[in-house]
C-alpha cells in the first residue's frame, strides 16, 4: 500500500476533499471534480490559471486563439448613418486609433483574445462625460467585477489593481461576454470546457519531455537470481554510477545495457504504443480545437482530415466562427458607442477582400451572371452595388 501512494498519490477521502473544496472558496474550485483513487483535477475557473495552462504551455490553443483573434481583427469595420455606409466620422477615426498605445487591429485582436481565454472582455471610454469619447481601453478582465443591480442589470463595474478600487459607471463599460449557464454577470470561456483536454495535452507534453530528459534511461528492475551471493556496497555504488553515467540522458537513448555478475533485467514500465500515446494526444488536441471553433486539420492535427481539403477547412473556420464573432463584436459595439455620438450610427463588417469567401463570391457572381431571368440593375444590387448611372 506504501508503495501505491509513493507513486499514485495517497487517495483523499469524501470528508476530506468537502473540507478542501469549502476552503478554497467557489474561485478556487475545479470544473469537474471527482473524489476517490485516480481523482482527475481539472485547471482551476481563474483566468491566471486558464491563461497560464491554456494559453502560455498549450500549443494548440495558443494557436487556435491567435487564428480567431487575428482574422477577427482583420475584418474592416464600417460606419454607416441610416443605411448610408460613412467615409468621414469621428467614430472611424476612433476605431482606427483607439488610444495611443494600439491602433485599431491590435485593440480588435487584445479584445478578443481577453474573450477567448477568460469568457469575458472589458473596455471603457475615456473623455469628456456626456460628449463623444476619445479614447477606447481595455481592462484586464481578472481586475474586473460587476457590480450587481437590483433590476438584473450591472449597476456598475469595479476594477481593483494592487490594492486599489476604482468605479465604473456602466454606459462607459463595453462587458462582451459569452453565454454562461451557471451566471447571469460571467461568460464562460472555451478554455473551461478544453480545460481536461488541455490538461491531458500538457501532461503528455511533460510526459514525452521527461522520456527525452531521461532518454535511454531503464525503466525497470535489475536483479540478481542469485540470493547467496549479494552486491557488495562498493559493487552496488559502481552498478548505481555506470547506469547514470552510461545510460541516462538524451545522448545515450537506445545504448543496450551489458550485464554480468548474474544480473537480469525485469522491465516494468509501459511502451508509448502500449499506451497508445500518439492517438491519445491527437483526440485531445482534436477537442481543445473544437472547443475554439477551429476545425482541426487546420492545426495541423493528424488524422484529423473533417473536410475533404484545406480550402474547405478554412471557410468553415470564417462562417462558422469568425463572422459570427466579429458581427457579435459589431452588435455590442453599436449597442455601446452608437448612442455617445448621436443619430442612427451603426457598426458593420466589409467583407469583400475576404480571401477565405473569394470561392464562395466567385459562385454568387456566376449564378447572377447565368441568371437571365434578371436584370443588369437587379444584378448589381444582388451583389451590392448602387445602381448603374446612365
Amino acid at each position: 500500500m506504501a508503495i501505491f501512494d509513493r507513486f499514485f498519490g495517497k487517495a483523499t477521502s469524501a470528508a476530506e476533499a468537502e473540507k478542501k473544496a469549502m476552503s478554497t472558496g467557489s474561485r478556487g474550485k475545479p470544473i469537474f471534480t471527482r473524489v476517490g483513487p485516480g481523482q482527475a483535477l481539472a485547471t482551476p475557473r481563474r483566468y491566471d490559471k486558464l491563461a497560464r495552462e491554456g494559453y502560455q504551455q498549450n500549443v494548440i490553443a495558443y494557436r487556435a486563439i491567435n487564428l480567431v483573434a487575428k482574422a477577427v481583427a482583420s475584418i474592416p469595420l464600417v460606419v454607416s448613418r441610416d443605411g448610408t455606409i460613412l467615409s468621414d466620422h469621428a467614430l472611424i477615426s476612433l476605431l482606427q486609433k483607439p488610444n495611443p498605445k494600439l491602433k485599431g487591429e491590435n485593440f480588435l485582436y487584445n479584445l478578443v483574445g481577453y474573450y477567448m481565454i477568460a469568457g469575458n472582455a472589458y473596455a471603457f471610454t475615456a473623455g469628456p462625460e456626456k460628449r463623444e469619447p476619445k479614447e477606447l481601453w481595455l481592462l484586464r478582465p481578472d481586475t474586473m467585477s460587476v457590480v450587481e443591480g437590483t433590476d438584473g442589470l450591472p449597476a456598475g463595474f469595479e476594477q481593483q489593481v494592487a490594492g486599489r478600487k476604482q468605479r465604473f459607471a456602466s454606459e462607459n463599460i463595453l462587458h462582451w461576454k459569452s453565454f454562461n449557464p451557471l451566471s447571469d454577470w460571467y461568460g464562460m470561456a472555451p478554455l473551461e470546457a478544453a480545460a481536461m483536454a488541455i490538461d491531458a495535452h500538457n501532461e503528455s507534453s511533460r510526459w514525452n519531455l521527461a522520456l527525452i530528459q531521461n532518454g535511454g534511461t531503464p525503466s525497470g528492475v535489475l536483479y540478481q537470481e542469485d540470493g547467496e551471493h549479494m552486491l557488495t556496497e562498493s559493487q552496488y555504488q559502481a552498478l548505481k554510477e555506470q547506469v547514470e553515467n552510461q545510460y541516462t540522458g538524451a545522448g545515450n537513448a537506445g545504448r543496450p545495457l551489458l550485464l554480468e555478475g548474474g544480473l537480469k533485467w525485469q522491465d516494468m514500465g509501459l511502451s508509448p504504443k502500449d499506451m497508445d500515446w500518439a492517438s491519445a494526444k491527437n483526440m485531445n488536441a482534436r477537442e481543445i480545437a473544437l472547443a475554439f471553433g477551429v476545425p482541426p486539420q487546420m492545426m495541423g492535427i493528424p488524422d484529423a482530415q473533417t473536410y475533404s481539403n484545406y480550402t474547405e477547412a478554412r471557410q468553415s473556420l470564417w462562417e462558422d466562427t469568425i463572422i459570427p464573432m466579429a458581427k457579435d463584436i459589431a452588435t455590442e459595439m453599436t449597442n455601446w458607442l452608437g448612442p455617445k455620438f448621436g443619430g442612427n450610427i451603426k457598426l458593420g463588417l466589409n467583407l469583400d477582400d475576404v480571401p477565405a469567401l473569394e470561392a464562395k463570391r466567385a459562385q454568387k457572381f456566376d449564378r447572377l451572371t447565368n441568371a437571365t431571368f434578371l436584370s443588369d440593375a437587379e444584378k448589381r444590387e444582388a451583389l451590392g452595388f448602387s445602381a448603374a448611372k446612365s
